[in-house]
């Protein structure tokens, strides 16, 4: 397996975390609201950004 095909699938490994964990908060029924949601893609989008480059130079 290439370094590239590991970063995509530990990035994409990292999305699907990041909405089961939101999923999770929605269903408790906290109300979240539309700032809330777009700051967490936001941060969830960097993170995944960091998680990717990282696994790529790193494998």
């Amino acid at each position: 397996m290439s370094n590239l095909e590991t970063a995509i699938y530990s990035s994409i490994f990292t999305i699907i975390l990041g909405v089961i964990f939101y999923v999770r908060l929605w269903w408790d029924g906290n109300n979240l609201s539309w700032r809330f949601t777009r700051w967490f893609f936001v941060i969830l989008a960097i993170i995944v950004g960091i998680v990717g480059i990282c696994v790529y130079l790193m494998s």
